[in-house]
């Protein structure tokens, strides 16, 4: 009996000892956490600081609380506890009504403190990536057993300064290849492609943008979304889309407008029928080219490769032999301004490009064909640096034909790096037009739009004053798919007047494999709306795009040997053969 009593004396001294140690141990605790002020009362300092720690708690723990929302009440009640959520004042309480957690209690909630203290911490933001990756899937298909497709990479700078080069290192599968590429220098080894700018878009502005492409054929699925990507060396964020929905968030035009009624189209000609002899000066009515009857006309027909370039093409039976056995009614004239420094461009060779850019217009007159005279902007990319020239140019070409209606200005090609719409191309354009128009009043002028002419949503949200003024769109068929076709149809039905004054059947390198069921596709749209279209190009270079092999001459009256696939393909959808 005894014995028992001293056995329950001990065991309650060792309980009021244990007690008053936690509550010493917790004083401790709250004192070097609490900042004292001996002018407040200890029930004050404890409300303060409750309110201040809660205060804190719900700012820290905001972003993570969303992600516990699934959780049971009960679990999450467990884990705010154990990531010191709750406040002071349950804290104290909980220490002095209930007795000291045995050794195996503590043991446990230090294991479930490690494991749920990175779910207090994952909602908070990270740290912005120097760079971002948007990848822009065209196209993907099967051939041969292998997975092929093609991206467009859109690389955006986030290091808070410029940039003046880029490399990019992407995790790709074993067997990878490239079918082509463009906007960059590309290698592939083992399991790591490579691309590093090109001259002409290697520097980037801090919150700029340069882009790249390529398409591949790989034995096993590319998932770039999936695959580690270095810019600079460093990770970069990236997001992906598909064609589907590729820019229809961020580009959708936020502009409404009134979609322009349809316009009547003129009679097909009659035989012997000559263009501008029937149809006369054409100009722009709603989103519609039209005649001089106000009637919808569709021009059609091929581009120059680069006039000094291949200079043998600017001849007149060659000319008439698009007119009358490829059934086309217009010829683009593209004289390149300055591709990286080419001595035979504009900037270095002046006389002999406009040399060739008066033959070729002559021809289209005498032929009595429509002709584009281009302005080929394509490398540098921005088209104001080289204003001063232009206008010089253009009132040159301008003053001496006057209001020739064979003639269409088209004051800009493909602007594209870090070009804005906005800030650079409008600018631009409002600079050059009003010197053609001192000139050649009534003409039409086609604008480029950014991104190698294929954001003509740009421009549906902030359109030229000016009269007679159409916004070139180009693709690329084999690259640009259904997420650009719907760009098209949003803007003209939303009444933006579009000229197609670039196309291919091939990628957007100008090479690789031609693909007819998206040009079709494409080709089709376009005759839906009226939409006039140039095919890229007329020369005998070695690579998808051009019409003709390299055997061929350049001197028209050719044999369907002559022609290359594309060529081939293309003239038949003219006669309407296809």
């Amino acid at each position: 009996m005894k014995l028992r009593k001293l056995t329950a004396l001990i065991a309650a001294a060792a309980l009021l000892l244990g007690g008053c140690a936690q509550e010493g141990a917790l004083s401790d605790n709250l004192s070097d956490s609490q900042v004292s002020d001996s002018s407040y009362s200890s029930s004050e300092a404890q409300s303060s600081e409750q309110t201040d720690v809660s205060s804190e708690n719900q700012s820290s723990d905001t972003s993570s609380s969303d992600s516990q929302e699934s959780e049971s009440s009960a679990d999450n009640s467990e884990n705010t506890s154990v990531t010191d959520t709750s406040s002071d004042a349950e804290i104290t309480s909980a220490a002095t009504s209930a007795p000291a957690p045995d050794s195996s209690k503590e043991d446990t909630t230090t294991k479930k403190e490690t494991a749920t203290k990175p779910a207090s911490t994952s909602g908070s933001t990270p740290s912005a990536a120097d760079f971002s990756a948007e990848w822009k899937l065209s196209s993907t298909w099967n051939d041969g057993g292998n997975y092929c497709g093609g991206y467009e990479v859109v690389i955006t700078n986030n290091t808070g300064k410029s940039v003046e080069s880029w490399t990019a290192e992407i995790t790709v599968p074993s067997g990878f290849k490239l079918t082509s590429q463009w906007n960059g220098i590309f290698s592939v080894s083992g399991t790591k492609l490579t691309v590093k700018n090109e001259s002409y878009n290697g520097s980037i502005a801090n919150g700029g943008t340069a882009s790249f492409g390529f398409n591949y054929s790989s034995p096993k699925e590319f998932n770039p979304s999936g695959s580690a990507t270095k810019i600079n060396g460093s990770a970069a964020s990236s997001s992906s889309s598909s064609n589907n929905n590729n820019n229809n968030n961020n580009n959708t035009p936020t502009a409404t407008k009134k979609p322009a009624a349809t316009v009547p189209a003129a009679k097909p000609d009659p035989a012997g029928a000559t263009p501008v002899s029937t149809h006369g000066q054409l100009s722009v009515k709603g989103s519609q080219l039209v005649d001089k009857n106000g009637k919808a006309y569709q021009l059609k027909g091929m581009s120059t490769h680069g006039l000094t370039w291949f200079p043998d093409f600017v001849n007149e039976s060659a000319f008439k032999t698009l007119r009358d056995d490829w059934n086309t009614n217009v010829v683009r004239l593209a004289m390149y301004v300055d591709e990286f420094g080419n001595g035979q461009c504009y900037m270095q060779n002046k006389s002999g490009s406009l040399a060739l850019m008066e033959k070729g217009i002559d021809i289209c007159i005498d032929l009595d064909m429509y002709v584009i005279v281009d302005w080929h902007v394509l490398n540098p990319g921005d088209p104001s640096k080289y204003t001063n020239e232009a206008i010089e140019f253009f009132r040159y070409i301008s003053k001496k034909y006057g209001n020739c209606p064979n003639i269409i200005y088209e004051i800009v090609n493909e602007p594209n790096g870090d070009v804005s719409w906005d800030g650079i191309i409008k600018p631009y354009a409002e600079k050059v037009i009003p010197v053609i128009r001192k000139n050649a009043p009534d003409s039409v002028i086609i604008v480029g739009t950014p991104t190698w002419s294929q954001d003509i949503d740009k421009a549906l949200n902030n359109p030229l004053k000016s009269d007679n003024v159409m916004y070139a769109l180009h693709f690329y068929a084999a690259t640009h798919t259904d997420w650009l076709r719907q760009r098209v149809e949003t803007c003209v039905n939303s009444g933006l007047p579009i000229f197609v004054s670039e196309f291919g059947c091939c990628d957007a390198s100008g090479n690789g494999t031609n693909d007819f069921n998206q040009t079709t596709a494409w080709l089709n749209l376009l005759d839906k709306y009226g939409i006039s279209y140039i095919n890229w190009n007329l020369a005998n270079k070695d690579e998808s795009s051009s019409a003709f092999k390299t055997s061929a001459s350049a001197n028209g009256n050719w044999s369907t040997s002559d022609l290359s696939q594309a060529g081939a393909w293309i003239r038949k959808w003219f006669r309407g053969e296809q």
